[in-house]
């Protein structure tokens, strides 16, 4: 065997080992995913987010979130983090950027997901208030003038008010929380004046 020939085995060797020994094709990293937890939320509500990412991610941020949301490693290359949602209603896009780098070009990219802030349902009572139960009579009107009854224990009258006493954060409009809305009451007989302050 001439020079030629150990130089031939010599390169065919290094070509075979670095077929072998060469690092996976970019084609099997995923892109990377991003999901939510709830997709429908209150404002203020907290929002849970899965992220998968084969390289340097970023936080995820939203205009329905109240700040960046900092995704911390759960196992491989799964990441979570926690949120708040915003205080204003509306469907909003949530997204984050994985950087695959240049051995895993195929796990760069940017994944989004979708979730609603919506105003919670309003809050109904399961107790009516006793004098809604009663349909009214017509041979006597209702009398407002009248004390309580002494009879009637004091102690009942807290326990069945409170029941149907619901918090007053509830009762607000979704959007306006700590504002009551405002309404104008002219009494019976008064001259309109315009935009009084």
């Amino acid at each position: 065997m001439g020079m030629k020939g150990i130089v031939a085995g010599a390169g065919l060797l290094a070509m075979t080992a670095g077929v072998f020994l060469a690092p996976q094709a970019s084609a099997t990293a995923p892109p990377p995913e991003l999901s939510v937890s709830p997709a429908k939320v209150a404002p203020g509500q907290a929002v849970n987010f899965t992220a998968s990412c084969h390289g340097t991610r970023t936080a995820v941020t939203s205009p329905g979130l109240t700040g960046p949301v900092t995704l911390s490693v759960q196992s491989g290359a799964t990441y979570t983090g926690h949120g708040k949602a915003a205080g204003r209603t509306g469907k909003f896009k949530a997204s984050f950027r994985c950087d695959g780098g240049p051995n895993l070009p195929a796990a760069s990219g940017t994944a989004t997901v979708e979730f609603e802030i919506v105003c919670p349902p309003p809050t109904t009572t399961p107790t009516k208030p006793p004098s809604s139960t009663k349909p009214p009579s017509s041979s006597q009107p209702p009398s407002s003038s009248e004390p309580p009854s002494s009879s009637a224990p004091s102690s009942s009258a807290p326990s069945s008010s409170s029941a149907r006493v619901v918090p007053a954060a509830l009762t607000k409009p979704c959007g306006t929380p700590g504002k009551t809305p405002q309404v104008k009451v002219t009494p019976a007989g008064a001259p309109q004046t315009g935009g009084g302050i």
